[in-house]
């Protein structure tokens, strides 16, 4: 049976995006358009690739490629929800022999407005969308809200956003640290961890030390208020660690990852390692904070430093309740956010519009 021609309209591919790509691409016959610099270069990759030249516009963004030609060569079209580049969110106002796919959050999220703040863009966003064959969304937050404002339900898929992690491990006994995973960088609330760790030294009788795994901009400052306090032996600064066997020996030993101001898919890597997650109710997200059930696969507070070392109080000095939420975290991850419960919720979208697009003539 011939395979179902993909094409996929993406920025740029993601090292944490490949396991997804390489398993769509076993199931069908996967194209990934996208504007890096330049191609991977890699023999193992199973998808082929076209490099698009963008050009920017006050704040839009067009190619000098016809992308509505590009797509008219593929059974289904898959392109990022985003509502700035226009070439690929007009694709559904063309008459098309193609299904079309828009994937993303769904709603509207950045660094300074949170994550669906109210947006008059959102009228846009809704409008462009509305002449899809099936919406993709990374969580199943947008649903209800597509929903609300009028899309029929059975064109709303969701393929929860997150990566690979292959091996189940044995979560330890004993745990030796907490640890805080990205880029160091204001926004992540890097200051608000330290103040909270700060108090919780001073106010535990069981003190673990924090693991700091990251570059960014404020590292030398945050290396300068550790050496400031004299708190060398108690956070460790390691810097950015891209080595996986490191990353996951450092994972497995955590009694917690914390991030108090962001809430990606650093959350998909702590759990599959057995570590629950820690962060603000109000953290930067694109959706994955969904998958904290708070005191079940980790614990969302309410943004105040005292809460926060409370918290870590709690789960260094408390050995069963760390201990369930680790095994909760874990069994949250392999029953359902592995990457083949992600690659389905492609499937089945691209199923959907490939059957819908039976109805358009070239």
């Amino acid at each position: 049976m011939q395979k179902i021609k993909v094409l996929m309209l993406v920025n740029y591919i993601p090292h944490y995006r490949l396991p997804v790509y390489i398993r769509l691409a076993e199931r069908f016959d996967l194209t990934i358009a996208h504007y890096a610099d330049q191609l991977l270069d890699d023999a193992d990759l199973n998808f082929k690739q076209v490099l698009l030249n963008p050009i920017f516009f006050r704040g839009l963004k067009f190619f000098t490629e016809n992308i509505y030609k590009l797509s008219s060569q593929y059974d289904v079209v898959i392109s990022l929800g985003e509502i700035r580049v226009l070439p690929n969110m007009l694709l559904g106002f063309r008459k098309r022999n193609f299904g079309l796919i828009y994937w993303g959050i769904g709603v509207g999220a950045s660094y300074s407005k949170g994550f669906d703040s109210a947006s008059t863009a959102d009228i846009l966003r809704f409008w462009l969308m509305r002449n899809a064959d099936a919406l993709l969304f990374y969580s199943n937050y947008p649903v209800k809200k597509y929903i609300a404002k009028g899309f029929d339900r059975e064109k709303l898929f969701v393929a929860h956003n997150t990566v690979l992690v292959k091996e189940r491990i044995e979560i330890p006994e004993n745990k030796k640290h907490f640890i805080f995973v990205g880029t160091l960088y204001e926004q992540k609330k890097i200051y608000e961890l330290l103040a909270a760790y700060e108090l919780y030294l001073r106010t535990s009788a069981n003190v673990l030390p924090l693991i700091i795994v990251g570059e960014g901009e404020e590292k030398n400052n945050v290396q300068e208020w550790i050496q400031k306090k004299g708190f060398e032996d108690a956070i460790i600064l390691k810097g950015q660690i891209n080595d996986q066997d490191i990353l996951k020996g450092l994972y497995k030993n955590a009694v917690a990852c914390i991030s108090p101001g962001q809430a990606g898919l650093t959350i998909l890597n702590s759990m599959a390692y057995g570590v629950p997650f820690v962060t603000a109710e109000n953290a930067i997200t694109g959706g994955e904070i969904f998958n904290v059930i708070h005191e079940e696969t980790g614990i969302l507070y309410d943004g105040e430093t005292e809460s926060l070392a409370t918290i870590m109080k709690k789960i260094s000095e408390e050995t069963a309740y760390s201990r369930r939420l680790s095994r909760n975290a874990q069994d949250f991850y392999f029953n359902k956010r592995t990457i083949d419960i992600m690659v389905n919720g492609f499937e089945d979208a691209i199923n959907y519009a490939n059957r819908k697009r039976q109805n358009y003539k070239s």
